[in-house]
């Protein structure tokens, strides 16, 4: 496990990152391993829990179950959904990046050739 219980925590930290997707968990990692003397003491938070490896959901069922709601604050899943726009986020270390996959699209090689 990654995480520490809430009851560890520090009284104090040089450097506080919220969030621990993508970004967050970058610069908490580059922060944590900047080159400074005495080094810096960081703290990643993130609303969600931590999530071990192949214990995500697979089952319809089980996604439901892992929806973020006032009666399940640690589920994996929240919709938000807004006049013009909906979301799903993720909820735990690792932010929604526990929930996309690591999808990517690999661009034709055309699309390097266009010129804006």
């Amino acid at each position: 496990m990654l995480s520490k219980a809430w009851e560890r925590r520090r009284a104090r930290y040089d450097f506080v990152v919220v969030g621990s997707g993508y970004g967050g968990a970058i610069t908490a990692a580059r922060l944590a391993n900047a080159p400074l003397n005495p080094a810096p003491s960081v703290c990643l938070l993130e609303r969600g829990r931590e999530w071990e490896v192949g214990r995500f959901p697979d089952r319809l069922e089980e996604v439901v179950a892992a929806q973020r709601s006032v009666a399940n604050p640690s589920g994996l899943y929240e919709l938000l959904t807004y006049r013009d726009i909906s979301v799903i986020q993720g909820s735990g270390l690792g932010g929604t990046s526990l929930i996309n996959a690591n999808v990517a699209i690999v661009p034709d090689e055309e699309t390097f050739e266009k010129q804006g």
